[in-house]
């Protein structure tokens, strides 16, 4: 009888697949963080809905970067992964059944001199006959010439000291491979790149404030700040300079992407950013305060939000202000206050007076309109459609509240009130008439209250109720289109 068996509804997609290698030849051996990382790694490949990150992985395990490197080498050296990058930490799963094949046999004669010549390095040390075929394996798939990376091992001494382990230097020569670097030209050109920023990396250290050398991955940095996103020199030590708290090569990374994100690239450019950043900041947490949000972060909120709505040319205040409108309104979101920021800047309203004023004048169309709906003898909230109707007789028609009114009246008790009053209207449009004694005169068939409407209202007061800034936010959306 098994001792472990599936049960007949066990989800078979809904699991991580170990491979039985592993638990046959490397299981016996490995502590439990070795486990627990080796199976978690695995998981996250196969999870790609899961958060993917080394910061996932550290939070869930309870361990450290360090010890997180440690393990991965350990792994590296078995043959069940590759150590892709080591800052930020990259690993690539390796198939248990290659790791597991005899070593493939090189001639002997092919790399005498290269065996040679590299044991000559490593004095302390005999070279195990692992590491050789390592080198070997690399140097047949990737073309990298034996003295080219004779001369990346000796540079990753001098960097590391004796005691650098060989995937280590095989990260190196796989990056540098990737950057075309595969000639003795090839790797004298990289270490002149290294040498002719020698001065600006000590520069940069200064600015964080850092004793000694760089790292091979911060070099890698350096050259990526200045070549591939195009800084001086200045403008990284700007970037440094504007860091807060500990600086690092990392945060100053973090950082640059930032400016470079944002197109912000001179030192004056950085300097008018960092001093518009904290406003910025301000803004957002004030935002987000009178729209009933929270977040921990504003990083994501100032660059999806803040910074397009203040470059469209709104105010800080006015920005605010449609914060707290939207919260009145229900609306309770970035997005949805998006969206109604969206269509105040297509009415060109971007200042708190024009904000306030198109409020009030929205809001005292709806009394006219809610007026004009009670004369049909309907008692409802002003609609969409309420409020096409009335642009369309008075702004487009020209006909005045008066007029309006009366045709309200002639209209009262019908199936469809406002239809029957756009009929109406449109006849006295064609004929000319623009008075309510004009349209008494015409003699229509409707019944007509002889009795002229009381239209005096008095709009003079601001204190606006939830339910009118409701209904006017609401039908924001149907004045993109529309001349206000």
């Amino acid at each position: 009888m098994s001792f472990a068996t599936f049960s007949s509804d066990f989800l078979m997609e809904s699991f991580t697949l170990v491979d039985n290698l592993f638990i046959n030849e490397h299981l016996p051996y490995c502590d439990e963080k070795q486990v627990k990382v080796y199976v978690y790694g695995l998981y996250l490949c196969t999870a790609p809905q899961k958060d993917n990150s080394l910061e996932n992985m550290c939070g869930a395990l309870g361990v450290d970067e360090k010890e997180l490197l440690a393990i991965y080498t350990d792994f590296e050296d078995a043959g069940l992964c590759r150590i892709v990058r080591r800052q930020p930490l990259e690993v690539r799963y390796l198939s248990l059944k290659r790791a597991m094949q005899p070593p493939k046999k090189y001639k002997a004669e092919k790399w005498q001199d290269f065996n040679r010549e590299l044991q000559r390095l490593f004095p302390e040390r005999m070279l195990t006959p692992n590491e050789y075929n390592e080198y070997y394996s690399f140097l047949d798939s990737s073309k990298v010439e034996q003295d080219a990376m004779l001369m990346i091992v000796q540079y990753c001494i001098d960097l590391k000291g004796e005691s650098v382990r060989y995937p280590y230097i095989l990260a190196v020569a796989r990056n540098w491979a990737d950057d075309g670097v595969r000639t003795v030209a090839d790797v004298e050109s990289k270490l002149s790149q290294y040498e002719a920023q020698t001065e600006d990396m000590r520069a940069v250290l200064a600015a964080l404030g850092r004793k000694g050398g760089a790292e091979l991955e911060e070099k890698q940095m350096l050259l990526k700040w200045t070549r591939s996103w195009g800084y001086t020199l200045p403008a990284v030590l700007a970037a440094a300079k504007s860091l807060k708290g500990g600086k690092t090569f990392k945060r100053l990374d973090s950082r640059l992407d930032e400016f470079y994100r944002m197109s912000v690239f001179s030192p004056e450019e950085i300097e008018e950013y960092n001093k518009n950043a904290e406003r910025l900041r301000d803004l957002a947490v004030r935002i987000n305060k009178n729209l009933g949000v929270y977040y921990e972060s504003l990083d994501h909120i100032i660059e999806v939000y803040t910074v397009p709505w203040t470059s469209k040319g709104f105010s800080d205040d006015a920005l605010v202000t449609v914060a707290h409108y939207c919260f009145i309104s229900g609306i309770r979101t970035l997005e949805g206050m998006n969206g109604i920021v969206n269509t105040f800047f297509a009415q060109g309203l971007l200042t708190v007076e024009a904000i306030d004023n198109f409020i009030e004048n929205q809001v005292r169309q709806d009394e006219r309109i809610k007026a004009v709906v009670e004369k049909t003898g309907r008692t409802r909230a002003v609609t969409a459609a309420d409020r096409d109707h009335y642009r369309t007789w008075s702004a487009v028609w020209g006909f005045d509240d008066d007029v309006i009114l009366y045709a309200a009246e002639l209209c009262a008790g019908k199936p469809y009130p406002l239809s029957a009053m756009s009929r109406i209207l449109s006849e006295w449009k064609a004929a000319g008439v623009r008075t309510v004694a004009e349209a008494k005169k015409r003699g229509t068939d409707y019944q007509a209250n002889e009795n002229k409407p009381n239209t005096s209202k008095n709009f003079d007061e601001r204190e606006y109720t939830p339910e009118q800034f409701k209904a006017v936010i609401t039908s924001i959306e149907s004045l993109k289109d529309t001349d206000l």
